[in-house]
């Protein structure tokens, strides 16, 4: 059980102070060692040589002087490191020290936590914040002591987490006050408005400039206040629902039809669920003045959470008046910000009309055209109808990297065999942002508990529509048969190359979209990036003892299982290809995904929360793998489409070393070099072949001589195949049957016939399966039962039907040619009958096994 009240904070307290000092410690003496010559000692020569290196630098910072007395004693002094703090190592590591993205985030991740409990301060603390607190400085810890290489240091801090019955007062009492002192900046000052009309907001400005001179003419820090901004707002624009929730409150306790306290709190608490989405809040605290207006008390952690609230409280006039003050804010205070916000439930419009007449007077203020700018912007789709999307999503829709998924097939050659299978990527990607954005929303709407955002959800809706950035020409084709032939050595997944086309996405165009970001992202922090990054990219363990995760705690697991779910395999990508694909191809499927969207909860499931599904969509679930199941038979490892999958690799393969592409710095690069150079990778679409085709270089000339041979529909050839009973022969792997049977057609060939059989044969393994392998993929998938909302169970296939399969997956092995050659063929069929009665596996028909596609040509 986690200690109560004030034990959890100081648990807290001495847990954040001890990790931070410790982990900043260790994190500057590793970096001194790598400064220090071998045989030598990092203390005192290296310390000195530092500090005498960064001398200027460090007294020239805005914090140097606080630090100056421990930095630089004085004359025959040398510095002594028992009187460095957290303070101290945690200035020099992140001013003048080299520290990776990850360590300098986990960083400022502890001190994120320091903001929060330091502004919280002594009192009750939820259970949940609590733990969510712990594994978050958990994780942080356990990242930064792999980094040092240190499992000494790993075991004590492990110790200093889980031992909260060790809290002594007195521990406590020091520790928040070294927590108190780290980073608080100088110009941190009391400032106290109350915003009625529109010119008060200049003054407003006046006042924290005015306070920061007064404060440092009386001596600076020691005389600091909490920064407290008390702002009378009215509900407008945007928020119509808190507006109408509080004139009715307003009418309801003016005319004695309920008490006034406590309906005021029961209904401006539904108001308020209108307004809170993007701001961390300490709880909700609501109370009358003799007025009778109403306080809100809210804790938002940067000047931009300001904004957003004022933004959704009153609309983007008020935003604009504010950027004066948000922009003197950010210059006199650290980044935890106390906003007192006060609605009174009368004389609203008269003030806002008031805020209007001064907007409009502002010069280059232009209402609509910002209300154009942030315009939602709708798509129409074929699967969905009109689909609504952010209007950052639009901005990333808009970019050049982005643009490309128009150019890139979403079933690589499948058009050659469905001429209706000609869809791109770029649709693909927008709809599963759809679907994304959809599911989060009705698991918001139906477990506020959840506490999901419009930041969380924004921030998984761009995940969705950018997890596709990184496909190569041709798709999978590119990634599991090109890249692997000319870089065997190297294991490249499309996932990657994702998450670098995304950060190059925001590094190129000027900058412009990373500002995007920032302003349009809801209470914007880096950590949203590196959230976003972890949805696309390959997924950590979920299940791991340590939460892996940096974007997100572990309170929110559930959010990493709605665009690439590798627990289970349900996620919205998946909802996607199922729908689009099989309209394109002109198949029908009995599989919907509103079903299960709304059977969907989130519950407590093996020690973390996980998205479940009521015990009746058991067998929409089997619908869904076999829907997949039957695409992958029928489409994706169709024979014919396999074999151009082959011939569009043998092509690229050939032309591998003649064609380049412009990367960063001018440097050209090869197709298979460009995987390391978004740059290049851009140009990598479909449209590759036709530019090999036009090609008048000798060097493309066998290139060219494959895609004639794909223009004519002149394929190689599938000699023979054979069905694998995975459940009785195990699983088979392409190398095992491409030695052997390679061997056995050389043996039965004459010496002067033999060549490299790798030249002209492929061995293709492929498997047919329900997502899991042999396994029942709905035994991975957690239910609840009506009645039982809040208990995750199992369920048994033979609780949904007893007609459901046994097995859950096979293989097919096939061989093809790309030559013509009867008597090649006959030796081939021979020995691969040889090798599957040898293996126990059925023989195959002994006849040539024809290719069909859907024009009916062979």
């Amino acid at each position: 059980m986690p200690p109560q009240k004030l034990a959890k904070y100081g648990h807290l307290v001495i847990v954040i102070h001890h990790c931070g000092f410790r982990i900043t410690k260790e994190l500057f003496l590793k970096r001194l060692k790598e400064l220090t010559p071998a045989d030598f000692e990092y203390s005192p020569w290296t310390i000195d040589d530092f500090l005498d290196q960064n001398r200027e630098a460090i007294l020239g910072h805005k914090f140097g002087k606080e630090h100056k007395k421990k930095l630089f004693p004085g004359f025959s002094r040398s510095t002594n490191l028992k009187h460095w703090d957290l303070n101290t190592y945690c200035f020099l590591l992140c001013n003048f020290c080299d520290l990776s993205k990850h360590i300098r985030h986990d960083i400022d991740g502890i001190r994120t936590l320091r903001n929060k409990l330091v502004h919280r301060g002594e009192g009750d603390i939820p259970d949940r914040k609590y733990q969510e607190y712990l594994d978050r400085i958990t994780g942080i810890a356990s990242r930064c002591t792999d980094v040092l290489g240190n499992p000494e240091l790993k075991a004590e801090l492990e110790n200093v987490i889980g031992s909260p019955e060790n809290v002594r007062s007195a521990a406590v009492e020091e520790c928040e006050d070294k927590l108190k002192q780290w980073h608080l900046d100088e110009s941190k000052y009391e400032v106290i408005g109350r915003l009625t009309c529109g010119e008060e907001i200049y003054d407003l400005k006046k006042r924290v400039l005015e306070k920061k001179k007064k404060c440092m003419e009386d001596g600076g820090p020691s005389q600091m206040d909490p920064l407290t901004i008390t702002l009378k707002i009215c509900p407008f624009g945007e928020n119509k629902r808190a507006e109408e929730i509080l004139t009715a409150t307003h009418q309801d306790t003016t005319s004695g039809a309920a008490r006034t306290d406590e309906y005021l709190v029961m209904t401006l608490t539904v108001a308020l669920d209108h307004i809170k989405d993007d701001v961390r809040q300490t709880g909700i605290e609501v109370e009358s003045d003799n007025t009778g207006s109403v306080m809100f008390n809210f804790t938002c952690f940067s000047a931009m959470s300001l904004i957003y609230l004022v933004d959704y409280i009153s609309g983007p006039i008020m935003q604009r008046l504010l950027q004066d003050v948000a922009k003197a804010i950010e210059d006199t205070v650290d980044d935890v910000v106390t906003l007192q916000i006060c609605i009174p439930p009368e004389n609203y419009k008269k003030v806002m009309k008031q805020l209007e007449d001064r907007g409009s007077s502002v010069e280059g203020f232009e209402p609509q055209a910002i209300k154009g700018k942030l315009s939602r912007k709708v798509f129409n789709d074929p699967i969905y109808g009109q689909i609504d999307l952010h209007p950052l999503c639009v901005r990333i829709i808009d970019t050049p990297q982005f643009q490309i998924l128009r150019h890139i097939k979403q079933l690589e050659t499948v058009y050659l065999v469905y001429p209706g299978a000609s869809h791109n990527r770029f649709e693909h990607s927008i709809g599963v942002c759809h679907l994304a954005g959809k599911f989060l929303r009705v698991l918001k709407e139906r477990q506020p508990a959840l506490d999901i955002t419009t930041k969380d959800i924004l921030c998984v809706e761009i995940a969705a529509l950018c997890h596709d950035l990184g496909q190569g020409p041709f798709s999978h084709v590119f990634e599991h048969k090109f890249v692997t032939t000319v870089n065997p050595e190297i294991e490249w997944k499309h996932e990657k190359a994702s998450v670098d086309m995304f950060e190059y996405m925001l590094e190129d165009n000027g900058g412009k979209l990373h500002e995007n970001f920032r302003q349009m992202i809801p209470g914007f922090e880096e950590r949203d990036i590196e959230f976003i990054k972890e949805l696309i990219g390959v997924p950590e363990d979920l299940d791991a003892e340590v939460w892996p995760c940096r974007g997100r705690n572990k309170n929110k697991s559930f959010l990493y299982e709605v665009v690439a779910n590798r627990v289970n395999g349900i996620d919205v990508d998946r909802w996607d290809y199922i729908a689009r694909d099989s309209y394109m191809l002109g198949m029908k499927t009995t599989f919907e995904h509103n079903r299960l969207i709304q059977h969907a909860r989130v519950l407590m499931a093996e020690g973390r929360r996980q998205i479940c599904y009521r015990d009746k969509a058991a067998q929409d679930l089997y619908d869904m793998f076999y829907a997949r199941l039957t695409l992958y038979r029928r489409a994706y490892q169709h024979k014919t489409h396999n074999i151009m999958g082959i011939m569009t690799r043998d092509a690229l393969r050939e032309a591998n070393d003649h064609i380049f592409f412009v990367g960063k710095n001018g440097k050209r690069r090869r197709m298979s070099d460009a995987i390391d150079d978004m740059k290049a990778y851009t140009y990598l679409t479909d449209g590759i072949l036709q530019e090999i085709h036009r090609s008048s270089i000798n060097d493309l000339e066998k290139s060219r001589a494959i895609i004639n041979r794909i223009l004519q529909r002149d394929f190689y050839k599938c000699i023979i195949q054979a069905q694998v009973d995975v459940k009785k022969n195990g699983w088979i792997k392409k190398t095992a049957v491409r030695e052997n049977l390679f061997n056995k057609i050389n043996q039965k060939r004459a010496k002067s016939e033999r060549a490299d059989l790798s030249e002209i044969l492929e061995i293709d393994v492929v498997s047919f399966d329900y997502g899991s392998k042999e396994k029942d993929p709905v035994a991975k998938v957690w239910f609840f039962k009506k009645g039982q909302e809040d208990e995750a169970i199992r369920i048994n296939k033979e609780r949904v039907s007893f007609v459901l399969p046994d097995t859950f997956a096979e293989q097919y092995i096939r061989v093809y040619c790309s030559v013509t050659d009867s008597k090649l063929f006959d030796v081939i069929k021979q020995s691969f009958s040889e090798w599957c009665k040898e293996n126990n596996i059925s023989l195959p028909q002994d006849s040539f096994v024809p290719l069909e596609d859907s024009s009916g040509k062979s």
